[in-house]
């Protein structure tokens, strides 16, 4: 399935007030002019909702976090008393190195990170994985999709972190290992004001969505009664 045909059946599927995916991969060239914006990476994400492709660098990249989990620096010392002191989000400094160390970001192999939306992808080759703006709506019928052949009842985890590693390092690292899980997220207390208050993201790793593209048209999307009471809300005008 090339990603054209994959945003075809997706729009069939979830209807056209459905916002298509986003891909992420890392690029030894970047797809767009990196453009650098200070704090929080997710204040440019408003050009993707637009079609536009956005590449981050680490020079682009001005949050210590964001450059930790999107690969492109190390986590600074402090941050772990900034997270629980300043924005208290863990107990204390130590609570937060422990949890900061279980997400284990990995440092990229090449220096860019691109998000293209699905219908500008030319292949899915080197995408790392895929990431949905969802609505509860829409994010019902991802979860559903999700779950359709797995027996796991974890299939889809949604572990404490910022944004970024919800978006970024969890889909990565998950695509790395071949894993199964997909990942629920944006959370983060300090990304939700660059969001609508009623969107969250859905992320697939590529080593899951090479199994899931094969149950688009088998699970309750392909016209299940109830999915389609669901899909006709998603659509209303």
């Amino acid at each position: 399935m090339t990603p054209r045909q994959f945003a075809e059946q997706y729009v069939n599927y979830f209807g056209e007030a459905a916002m298509l995916p986003v891909a992420l991969c890392y690029t030894d060239a970047p797809k767009n002019e990196p453009r650098v914006i200070k704090g929080c990476m997710f204040k440019q994400f408003h050009r993707l909702f637009k079609g536009e492709t956005i590449t981050l660098d680490a020079t682009s990249i001005t949050c210590g976090g964001g450059k930790l989990y999107s690969g492109m620096g190390t986590m600074p010392e402090r941050i772990y008393s900034f997270i629980s002191e300043y924005e208290r989000y863990k107990s204390d400094p130590e609570t937060a190195k422990k949890s900061v160390a279980q997400i284990n970001a990995q440092r990229a192999s090449k220096p860019y990170l691109n998000f293209i939306r699905v219908d500008k992808l030319e292949s899915f080759q080197d995408v790392e994985g895929l990431l949905f703006f969802a609505t509860p709506d829409i994010l019902s019928g991802l979860f559903t999709w999700a779950n359709y052949d797995q027996a796991d009842i974890n299939a889809v985890q949604m572990p404490w972190g910022s944004g970024c590693s919800a978006t970024i390092t969890a889909l990565v690292n998950e695509n790395r290992c071949g894993g199964k899980h997909c990942y629920l997220g944006m959370l983060d207390v300090s990304a939700r004001p660059y969001f609508k208050q009623d969107i969250l993201t859905f992320a697939i790793p590529m080593s899951r969505f090479s199994e899931m593209s094969k149950t688009f048209g088998q699970c309750c999307l392909a016209g299940a009664p109830a999915w389609l009471k669901v899909k006709k809300r998603i659509n209303a005008i």
